[in-house]
């Protein structure tokens, strides 16, 4: 019997700097990678005081060391035995502030928090990580909130390929595997929105109640009041002031705290950006959703009886079909919102009736049958209903080719064609019949594309890879290299008009997640491209033509460069754009 091989992930305990403390919208080549080494190779650790390192640190580490912690200096110090530093006051940091654009005439100010209060909050995950998870557990609205410490190994098996998690997935998924840490926790349910509204949960719901009523807490982390962790997580704000007000540092104190340092010691709202902000507010508002669900069922109201209510981060879902109970239900969240310091946005509340489909629903469905139609292996005889969903693995390698597998390959009349005018055309049909904007629907629309393209790719590749080993093996060689230059002018076509159709959506929407989701398909298609054929012996086989790769190469540039020259630069607002250099370089 075979062995299952394990992989490890050697990520310590400092690996929260790698997912956690980071907003997403940052840069590209801002990475916390090396300062969670230079951590790691040294031994270093702080919790807000205290601040110690291995004895056989260099002297370089130490001068780094004393740059990150020079703003303090002057901070009474208690210099204690085996290298280590006490400071007399918790340290008070500031964060950097920056702008991302959110809406067309609207920016969202996002925060860097110091690399002291990054240090801080590693200590505070590693002392603290079972009962951020105990109260993030405590309710059945919620449908995104952190389930367990992520895996640190994989098993290299079958399994692993079924189980593995999407590269798009900005969160680790409970039940998925992943070769890269995404996130501290992983999650539990869903790590976007949107597949909420695919999921049985929305659609079960929509066959038991016939009234849906939507809505959302005005900016929730701008308002958060960062004293109420304590209340959350004591029952209450009165019982809290009533038992524990004055007892002693408790978890919820100590949270509270380092919110504060973090932020310049405000109380008033929590820094936007980070993973740990998102579940400090998932804590809170767990609170409010136990206490909203009592409040129904005191009055006689049970969930998933008498209403079905869900919740992602601060948008809430409430299914009904007897308005008392909405006017129950409402009454008790506006209570609870306000005694926590937070407040319904009445703008972004929406009532709607069976069926429960909006029409950025309605726009995804058409979406997706729009992406399939030309992002797909055509038959030459149009019979294109049959094609077959099997991909070549990654590591499946052919040994030898035979006459039949080379026969096959030639004789093969698949083939791969867009109309980038007429798919461009259709997506801007598609948004004006069903009233929505580009930022609606274009993080779901490059992500499928990704996707797809990338399943296309793999099986354009089965037939060019036998026809390339066949050459290397000198097998047929005329008449597999005609073929191949048949295939790589096909595919030249085709990336062409794929390339066009992704900067014509994204110039429409130059946001920090399209952005992002962008580059993530060049950069495919760049390493796609850029890579030949790896054999188990070591040998490497020619893959694709000089003159295609310089070509695509040469699109995608000339396209960047476009975006550059059509942008004006904000001062505010340049992260958008400034991610493409990379793929210039």
């Amino acid at each position: 019997m075979k062995t299952r091989r394990k992989i490890r992930l050697k990520y310590k305990k400092e690996r929260v700097l790698l997912s956690d403390v980071l907003p997403y919208e940052l840069p590209v080549i801002f990475t916390n990678r090396y300062f969670y080494r230079y951590l790691v190779s040294n031994g270093i650790k702080f919790d807000g005081t205290e601040l110690s390192w291995k004895k056989d640190i260099d002297q370089d580490a130490l001068a780094v060391l004393n740059f990150i912690f020079s703003p303090y200096s002057n901070k009474d110090l208690t210099i204690l035995p085996d290298n280590q530093f006490k400071f007399k006051d918790k340290v008070v940091s500031i964060p950097f502030l920056y702008k991302i654009k959110h809406k067309p005439h609207k920016l969202r100010r996002l925060a860097l928090i110091h690399p002291v209060s990054q240090m801080e909050i590693v200590s505070f995950y590693e002392k603290y990580k079972s009962l951020m998870l105990y109260y993030c557990g405590q309710d059945e609205f919620s449908l995104r909130h952190p389930e367990r410490v992520a895996c640190y190994f994989y098993y290299k098996d079958r399994l692993h390929h079924i189980l593995l998690g999407q590269k798009i997935d900005k969160l680790e998924l409970f039940f998925n595997e992943y070769e890269n840490l995404k996130t501290y926790f992983s999650y539990k349910e869903y790590s976007n929105i949107y597949k909420f509204y695919e999921d049985y949960r929305y659609q079960n719901a929509e066959k038991r109640f016939e009234h849906l009523h939507k809505f959302d807490i005005q900016s929730c982390f701008d308002s958060i009041y960062t004293h109420s962790i304590t209340w959350a997580v004591s029952g209450g704000k009165d019982e809290h002031k009533r038992h524990f007000r004055g007892k002693g540092k408790s978890f919820g104190d100590d949270w509270d705290g380092i919110m504060q340092r973090m932020n310049y010691n405000e109380t008033n709202g929590i820094v936007i950006g980070p993973e740990f902000s998102r579940i400090f507010a998932e804590v809170i508002l767990q609170y409010i959703d136990k206490k909203v669900k009592q409040t129904l069922w005191d009055a006689g109201y049970k969930n998933n009886e008498h209403y079905s209510c869900y919740r992602y981060v601060d948008d809430i879902f409430f299914y009904y079909n007897d308005t008392k109970v909405l006017e129950q239900a409402m009454s008790a969240f506006e209570h609870l919102l306000h005694e926590y310091k937070l407040c319904i946005s009445k703008e972004k509340s929406d009532d709607w009736e069976r069926p429960f489909i909006t029409p950025i629903s309605m726009s995804k469905i058409k979406i997706d049958t729009l992406l399939s139609d030309f992002i797909r292996m055509r038959k030459s005889s149009q019979d294109i209903e049959n094609v077959l969903e099997d991909e070549i693995a990654e590591e499946e390698k052919i040994d030898d080719v035979d006459d039949k597998k080379i026969e096959e390959a030639l004789e093969c009349k698949d083939f791969i064609y867009i109309n980038s005018k007429e798919v461009n055309r259709a997506f801007k049909s598609l948004m004006i019949e069903n009233n929505v904007k580009s930022k609606d629907i274009m993080n779901y629309t490059l992500a499928v594309i990704s996707t797809k393209l990338e399943s296309l790719l793999k099986k354009f590749d089965k037939n060019f890879y036998v026809l390339s080993k066949a050459i290397e093996q000198q097998k047929r060689e005329d008449e597999c290299q005609k073929k191949i230059h048949q295939m790589e002018k096909m595919l030249h076509r085709y990336l062409y008009g794929m390339i066009d159709v992704i900067f014509f959506l994204y110039s429409d929407c130059k946001r920090v997640n399209t952005t992002l989701k962008m580059m993530n398909i060049l950069n495919n298609l760049i390493i796609y491209l850029g890579s030949n054929y790896k054999e188990k012996d070591g040998r490497i086989i020619k893959r694709f033509s000089p003159a295609l790769r310089d070509e695509i190469f040469k699109k995608i540039q000339n396209e960047i460069t476009i975006v550059f020259k059509t942008t004006s630069f904000d001062i505010n607002a340049q992260i958008e754009t400034l991610y493409s250099l990379a793929e210039l370089n």
